[in-house]
């Protein structure tokens, strides 16, 4: 298969299936260089547009709420506008939340995880909201994503300053400076936290994700490989890894990644997909 076909698939699955294990990174297609610090990860060539294939992900996975369902949630917008007392508007903003969360709805995600973070800013609503707003980006149009990465960003950060020393966290702050005029920043982040934590699932991943889109291969297999020794049973990981070996050539070594993939996650898209490349690398 198609290198874009390939990350189209990791999207519509790993996406859905397990939240936030993927970055959200953007691709800018107005250049192909690569920019690297010693040691570390070049950033994101302009080969695939992961742009429009996020879009297509949202699309796939966003449900319509029925006639009542729908009802609800507007019985609960209206009263979460009404009151004033921060509990019940706390109980409201988590009934519109969960509505959204269970039909996908990932714009009215992010938008209510920010009114429960401003209500109540701990550092789980916090990092909710970033998470949220991250995962919102891949519906919105490309002039509007810089706005939403912002928003994570901010969410992010006021998080840290609650707890700064939350690596996972910082790994995620990380990626929102990715595609930036200034992406070295969320390398060298990432750069660090492994410096800190060898072992942070989370800058692992994201690292490796990071040398996988720029074409370098041989950096992400390293990367994944020490991922998967940390924990053998990140999915994505191994799928990842054995991907990598897949555009390295190596149909073994991605045949039996794809193998221990799947045991690791028993979703039926996921389990499809895995199929489909376990008879290509045969």
């Amino acid at each position: 298969m198609q290198k874009k076909q390939v990350i189209a698939i990791l999207i519509a699955v790993v996406g859905i299936g397990i939240v936030f294990s993927l970055p959200k990174v953007l691709v800018h297609n107005k250049t192909e260089e690569k920019e690297q610090v010693q040691g570390g990860e070049a950033t994101a060539s302009g080969s695939d547009s992961l742009n429009e294939i996020g879009k297509l992900m949202a699309e796939k996975h966003t449900h319509k709420p029925g006639a009542d369902d729908q009802k609800k949630i507007q019985d609960f917008t209206k009263n979460y506008y009404s009151v004033s007392d921060k509990e019940k508007k706390r109980i409201f903003a988590d009934s519109i939340l969960a509505y959204y969360t269970k039909f996908h709805q990932y714009d009215s995600v992010a938008k209510y995880s920010a009114e429960i973070a401003i209500l109540a800013p701990t550092e789980k609503t916090l990092v909710a909201a970033g998470d949220a707003y991250m995962q919102a980006s891949d519906l919105v149009s490309v002039n509007d994503k810089p706005a939403y990465m912002d928003k994570s960003r901010l969410y992010y950060k006021k998080a840290l300053e609650l707890n700064g020393g939350n690596l996972d966290t910082k790994s995620k702050l990380a990626m929102t400076y990715v595609t930036t005029s200034n992406p070295m920043t969320g390398i060298k982040l990432l750069q660090d936290v492994v410096k800190e934590d060898p072992q942070n699932e989370t800058a692992l991943f994201n690292l490796g994700y990071l040398s996988m889109q720029s074409g370098q291969y041989e950096k992400a297999t390293q990367r994944f490989k020490t991922l998967i020794e940390v924990n053998p049973k990140h999915a994505s990981g191994t799928f990842y890894l054995g991907l990598s070996y897949l555009e390295l050539g190596n149909k073994a070594k991605a045949n039996q990644y794809f193998k221990l993939a799947q045991g690791l996650d028993n979703d039926p898209e996921f389990q499809a997909i895995l199929e489909s490349y376990l008879k290509d690398t045969n």
